[in-house]
């Protein structure tokens, strides 16, 4: 059990720094988006590589950031009844929801997503309309958020193991 918890915390630890510095992306990604209207209308031009490099940017921040709010369970969960579950109910959604549905979804999107993203860096893909170099690389972020939401599931049902292992708490009478 130790070795579960450990393993947890080491992907609770990478996927916070990840995340924090996933976040400093959202300072580039506003930057270039507005950015893009004085290029476009002032100067006339620009703008393209503006969005380009901003699509990157994005896709970085939230590829990189979704196994970050797993981490914090900041993602989206209709929260009725969750909520109001004791610790063990709520191990127990968490592991199924993990093994059940989590798991084979990124399964399935990496399976379909690596032959995109070999065939992309195999060739180093330009963006279609502008053919600004790094396409590749938006299309690589694809196999990190896969990665490293594949950890987060099993760091969530690792933990999820652990409190169905330990004792139950008394309930008070």
């Amino acid at each position: 059990m130790r070795d579960l918890k450990r393993f947890a915390d080491l992907v609770d630890r990478l996927n916070d720094g990840i995340g924090r510095w996933a976040s400093w992306l959202a300072i580039p990604v506003i930057l270039l988006l507005f950015l893009q209207v004085p290029l476009r209308e002032v100067v006339q031009r620009g703008n393209l590589v503006a969005n380009d490099l901003g699509q990157i940017a994005h896709a970085a921040l939230f590829m990189s950031g979704m196994a970050y709010a797993m981490r914090w369970d900041a993602h989206v969960r209709v929260d009725i009844f969750y909520q109001r579950m004791s610790a063990r109910r709520r191990a127990w959604v968490n592991l199924v929801g993990s093994l059940l549905f989590s798991l084979p979804w990124l399964a399935i999107v990496g399976w379909y997503s690596v032959p995109v993203v070999v065939r992309s860096w195999a060739v180093l893909e330009q963006f279609a309309e502008t053919y600004t170099s790094g396409y590749f690389l938006l299309k690589g972020f694809l196999i990190v958020f896969v990665v490293l939401c594949v950890l987060q599931s099993l760091a969530v049902a690792a933990r999820a193991v652990l409190t169905l292992a330990a004792p139950p708490e008394p309930t008070p009478h």
